[in-house]
């Protein structure tokens, strides 16, 4: 073999496992792009429902439900042989290896009778249970999730759109917080009891050393309950309840989103043309709804998006944004998402597909 014919089967052999290391080599470059459009384009899909929940809009969820791409490698090259002697040969080189990028990306709408009624189904005991579970705090998934417990009301007004009058919360709030530092001191803990008669109960057991404490204590005086009573456990159901049982009644996916939407502040703009409802005290003075959505979330306004933001959208001509530095907002925002998607879960497939071929290069 000719010193020039070894050159030429070397270019070869490099243009061959040019090819071969296409595929691996565009998965590093585009799957974490994808990962991180999905998951952006997802959070800010789920803050402009919450706006358009604050404005009495409708929302609408668009699902990528899949993502195909096709990748294509050209190959070109060229040689030119140069001799300047008989026993001595040059070879001038040149090609080039493009590869390009064909993406489909199809949207599934989550619409029709399935998905709308797992909106408008309140919680189950069991996914109260799963998220308790899954590492959520007790405080914020009763807050956000349950619209009653017992006697005590958590703004019920605030499940749907913004009520004109403030809304009955302080008692709640303050069961809430209480089961929360029991939880915290290791003195309660949350489980399920199944019955054949109905629905899973919430149970909630408090620890022997905690029955006697000033926090079970208030706790009962807050739900009712006799002062005489050892408390030992808590049974919260959606059925009939006897003993130390109370009624638990829970928020639906949308309730949730139009309680949590109450976080949103609009401009003052917004405010005084009437395109948002102002929630007024008994005084007649408006409401601050930071006192009950301060701690779970939090959408401010502007006319520009500052830096650090977690989430951003632009809607009727304002940007509402979450800011990053913001970890309640941010919990609560994982929280609403995770509802969602254990809501939407068996209801895909209920709506129109739609692909459509994005341009790459």
């Amino acid at each position: 073999m000719t010193a020039l014919t070894r050159i030429v089967v070397a270019c070869v052999a490099c243009s061959l496992g040019g090819c071969s290391i296409s595929g691996p080599t565009s998965i590093r470059t585009s799957r974490t792009n994808y990962n991180d459009a999905i998951a952006r384009t997802g959070a800010e899909q789920l803050l402009l429902n919450l706006v358009r929940l604050r404005y009495r809009d409708v929302p609408l969820f668009l699902e990528v439900s899949s993502v195909t791409t096709t990748f294509d490698v050209e190959v070109e090259g060229g040689m030119a042989v140069r001799t300047t002697t008989p026993d001595i040969a040059g070879v001038d080189l040149a090609g080039k290896i493009t590869l390009s990028e064909r993406p489909s990306v199809t949207y599934l709408p989550l619409q029709g009778e399935m998905f709308v009624k797992k909106l408008m189904t309140p919680l189950e005991t069991e996914t109260l249970v799963l998220m308790y579970h899954s590492g959520w705090s007790l405080d914020r998934m009763l807050k956000v999730c349950v619209r009653r417990l017992g006697p005590l009301v958590n703004a019920a007004r605030a499940s749907g759109p913004t009520p004109a009058i403030v809304p009955t919360y302080q008692d709640f709030f303050e069961t809430a917080d209480l089961l929360q530092q029991l939880w915290e001191r290791g003195d309660l803990e949350l489980g399920l009891a199944t019955s054949d008669k109905g629905p899973a109960s919430l149970v909630i057991r408090f620890d022997d050393a905690a029955r006697g404490s000033t926090e079970v204590g208030r706790l009962k005086e807050l739900l009712g309950l006799p002062a005489s009573m050892e408390l030992t456990g808590l049974t919260a159901s959606q059925t009939e309840i006897t003993g130390e049982g109370v009624a638990l009644v829970t928020r639906s996916l949308m309730a949730c989103m139009y309680f949590l939407s109450q976080g949103v502040e609009p401009p003052e703009g917004d405010v005084k043309a009437g395109r948002v409802t102002v929630t007024r005290d008994e005084s007649g003075a408006p409401f601050d709804w930071a006192r009950i959505t301060g701690g779970l979330m939090r959408i401010r306004s502007g006319q520009a998006k500052p830096e650090n933001v977690y989430a951003a959208v632009e809607y009727r001509g304002t940007t509402f944004w979450i800011d990053d530095g913001d970890l309640d907002s941010k919990s609560t925002f994982a929280l609403l998402g995770q509802l969602l998607e254990l809501q939407s879960g068996s209801a895909r497939g209920s709506g129109p597909i739609l692909t459509l071929p994005v341009g790459g290069g």
